[in-house]
């Protein structure tokens, strides 16, 4: 009797899955027969890459992800949603399988052996088309290199310690998230009991699950955990991480986890970095009021908007009308990221400067003060750099980029293996100051065993972190241009000393080293441009071509430009 009354809620379960859609019930009923019914805790693999090809899958309910073993480590390359089917890419090639199939959260999966599905396919032919078309699917996705991991549906909240209040937290982001769909809010007293079968037909009746984790219940945060396709750690900016005995798990399968630090109003300096390091984290997001709720809200369903500053010496400036323009259109910056001033610009929104402020710093500190004015000799660097690090560490302060309001990132370049290097923890001024070491002009700067220089050395405009860590809308502003240098004429050696001197005093310009320095340690921005508009939502080139990259005192005329050009693109709307 036990054994019909689970064949009977089995074909109810699969009736409605594309593979056995138009079969009659006679005909499930045998299907049913023939098929294995398993539970598959969140965390568990169901077959490894390799491993010959045995059986085909049907996701009942639950999340699996497919992985690739990139070197020594699992690589998620991929999702099987509930309907879909697993394992048929081998079944039709007869070849081994081509990854690890783990639960990302408590599954259930149907399994026919290969000769039940022949057996099927006989009976119902349209079960192989069915197949066929979930393989070619699976390989077109997989072929898209932009395309995105979707939007997390089940989340969990897990307090990290004791006293955290997970209901507050809990009620604002779900209330939050019921922007972007319906969201269920699940907690222990309501649904301590649910079955699995429960919980996936709450899941299937909402856009969002929110599973709400309690201190002290073990078993029930760990379920919350395995259903999770997100788990957000929830932490006290004001407690020592250092009183935390034991970390928590972080998740299960390769779903993700991040750390949420709430503040008290204002942001606690040094918690971030010492709860990340504690933890094992990525960089924590920072929870002070109902907007910090919203813009969690929007980074989990993906529509957090990310901004990304290109470098290009004075004439960033017009990034500063850019972003004026931007805030008066109503879009909200969740992110942050750039390169050289661009880096500066990106910093000063993470520390959530009004536009006054923006403006009348960057007019003090460049214009006013000429950073690039303590000239040593050039054994190293044209400019000896004490004066450049000085304005950082007072106006950008000496807080880490854990702590700054707004998920930032600036890029530098490593000499010594030639790549970019993303900046998103560690002390705020120290990065800025390696981003904007203009090779030549500013000296490197030496962290690690690295050699690290102006990020434009590598991507003036590095669009592909803020992808890689946002996925959301990306706006790319780039104020690299064209670059003329005065003076080239066609020479084949450089004139003697005196020519260059009479040359001067004639009013014949010649392109100054400062200036062929500073072009020079952009000109890789021109190869990557078709990169940098593949990776955008939204490509702003300002029209800043008549401004010398050396040209601070066209400090207003630059920010009159951003502002124009940002002003008229988004007068024509944003395509999402």
């Amino acid at each position: 009797m036990e054994r019909m009354s689970r064949r009977a809620e089995l074909i109810e379960r699969v009736a409605h899955l594309p593979l056995f859609a138009g079969l009659e019930r006679r005909a499930l009923a045998r299907v049913a027969e023939d098929l294995d019914w398993l539970a598959i805790p969140g965390g568990t693999e169901l077959f490894h890459e390799d491993d010959p090809p045995d059986a085909v899958y049907v996701l009942i309910a639950g999340s699996l992800g497919a992985f690739k073993a990139i070197g020594s480590r699992l690589e998620l390359i991929g999702r099987v949603a509930p309907g879909e089917t697993v394992g048929e890419m081998a079944l039709l090639s007869g070849h081994r399988r081509s990854a690890t199939i783990r639960a990302l959260r408590d599954s259930e999966v149907a399994c026919f052996s290969l000769e039940a599905f022949e057996r099927l396919a006989r009976v119902h032919p349209e079960a192989m088309l069915a197949i066929a078309r979930v393989a070619v699917a699976r390989l077109e996705r997989s072929q898209d290199a932009q395309r995105q991991n979707p939007p997390p549906r089940t989340l969990a909240l897990l307090p990290v310690h004791e006293g955290i209040d997970v209901d507050a937290v809990a009620s604002g982001l779900c209330a939050a998230l019921a922007r972007y769909g319906s969201v269920a809010c699940l907690r222990r007293a309501e649904h301590g009991g649910s079955s699995s079968a429960e919980l996936h037909r709450i899941e299937q009746a909402h856009r969002f699950l929110c599973f709400v984790g309690v201190d002290g219940e073990a078993a029930w945060n760990e379920r919350c955990r395995r259903q999770a396709d997100c788990v957000l750690l929830l932490a006290d900016a004001r407690r020592a991480p250092s009183s935390l005995r034991q970390p928590p798990p972080l998740s299960v399968g390769g779903q993700g986890s991040a750390l949420v630090l709430l503040q008290p109003g204002r942001i606690v300096p040094g918690a971030a970095r010492a709860w990340r390091e504690r933890l094992g984290v990525g960089p924590p997001f920072h929870l002070r009021d109902g907007a910090d709720s919203e813009r969690l809200a929007r980074r989990l369903a993906r529509r957090s908007v990310g901004v990304v500053f290109s470098g290009g010496g004075a004439r960033g400036f017009a990034h500063i009308g850019a972003i004026r323009a931007l805030r008066e259109a109503g879009l909200v910056i969740d992110a942050v990221g750039g390169t050289s001033i661009g880096a500066l610009m990106a910093a000063a929104v993470a520390l959530e400067w009004e536009d006054d402020t923006l403006q009348q710093t960057f007019h003090r500190s460049f214009v006013a003060t000429r950073p690039l004015s303590d000239y040593t000799l050039p054994l190293v660097s044209l400019v000896a750099g004490r004066k450049a690090s000085r304005l950082l560490r007072r106006e950008f302060g000496e807080g880490d980029i854990e702590d700054l309001p707004l998920p930032f990132y600036c890029v530098s370049a490593d000499l010594s293996d030639a790549r970019a290097v993303v900046h998103d923890g560690g002390a705020l001024w120290r990065a800025l100051r390696a981003s904007i070491a203009i090779p030549g002009i500013l000296p490197p700067v030496a962290s690690g065993g690295r050699l690290l220089v102006d990020g434009g050395v590598i991507d003036n405009l590095p669009v592909a972190a803020m992808r890689a860590a946002n996925q959301g809308p990306v706006i790319a502003l780039d104020v690299a241009g064209h670059h003329a240098l005065a003076g080239t004429r066609e020479e084949t050696d450089p004139p003697p000393a005196w020519r260059m001197l009479l040359d001067h005093w004639r009013g014949r310009r010649r392109p100054g080293l400062l200036r062929i320095l500073l072009r020079a340690g952009m000109v890789n921005s021109a190869v990557t441009a078709e990169q940098h508009a593949a990776l955008s939502d939204l490509m702003l080139k300002l029209p800043v071509d008549h401004i010398d990259l050396l040209g601070w005192r066209h400090f207003e005329d630059a920010i009159a430009a951003g502002y124009a050009a940002t002003r008229a693109r988004l007068a024509e709307g944003v395509p999402w």
